[in-house]
């Protein structure tokens, strides 16, 4: 094998920059072109992810990423035949579909690091949002359940994210609200398969529990009020089943105070 003299050694700059096993260690920079991207530092050398798009820079299919081409496929899926039945996704698109996840998935720990915790949000929706698509339309009934170890863990980074973004504009009562809608959330996602006593085992909930205890400091107004906001969020955004478990929250609430 021939070794080509053109090829860059990456070693003084890793060396500028050495390894910690126990730590995230995260930097941006611009590139040549003056684009933003993402660099993380890993055992044996480093991750380059764009800071916007996908985090590979690639356009599958001339779209964004691989989720928003099979949401296009989807809808004229639907106008063509007036409904969703029919779509479905093969065992390769579906790969596909996950290998874009964790291309997600190490940009938005990358955000959280970096404290940048909108585009946190925006990549754990976009996480969310393939699983979605697996659960509800994979032809393989493996695929549809293959991501589904993961949603506990996004539901819990998307509140995190949301509630510190919250805490950044000022507004601790929303803060809490994203981190009750978390907990919510991911209970709602064990009971769906059946798992309904989650409240000591999820490490995910003990997290957003905790987070919780330490906004409830912070928060000038009572429960009533924030877990009306977050309920006219839910209604809003048109998540009618979190809606009617923030209504049950409610009535419970204001028995409790009056």
């Amino acid at each position: 094998m021939i070794v080509s003299m053109s090829y860059i050694d990456l070693q003084p700059a890793l060396s500028d920059w050495p390894y910690e096993p126990e730590k995230i260690s995260v930097r941006k920079i611009v590139g040549a072109e003056g684009s933003v991207r993402i660099q993380m530092r890993v055992e044996l050398g480093v991750l380059q992810m764009e800071a916007e798009g996908r985090p590979d820079g690639t356009k599958p299919y001339a779209c964004e990423s691989l989720v928003a081409y099979y949401h296009k496929r989807l809808t004229e899926h639907e106008q063509r035949n007036g409904t969703m039945l029919g779509f479905g996704l093969s065992r390769d698109q579906c790969r596909e579909l996950r290998l874009e996840a964790s291309l997600y998935y190490r940009r938005y720990i990358a955000f959280f690091v970096l404290e940048e915790y909108a585009n946190v949000s925006r990549d754990t929706s976009q996480s969310l949002a393939i699983f979605d698509l697996c659960r509800d339309y994979a032809l393989e009934p493996e695929d549809r359940v293959s991501s589904e170890q993961f949603r506990a863990y996004v539901l819990m980074m998307d509140a995190r994210a949301r509630a510190y973004h919250a805490l950044e504009e000022g507004e601790p009562d929303s803060a809490l609200a994203h981190v009750n809608r978390g907990i919510m959330s991911i209970k709602a996602h064990f009971e769906r398969y059946g798992q309904s006593d989650v409240e000591t085992a999820s490490e995910e909930i003990k997290i957003l529990r905790s987070l919780g205890n330490e906004l409830n400091q912070r928060v000038p107004k009572n429960s009533l009020i924030v877990t009306r906001k977050a309920l006219r969020a839910a209604i809003e955004q048109e998540r009618f089943e979190e809606a009617a478990r923030l209504r049950d929250a409610l009535k419970n609430l204001y028995n409790h105070e009056h």
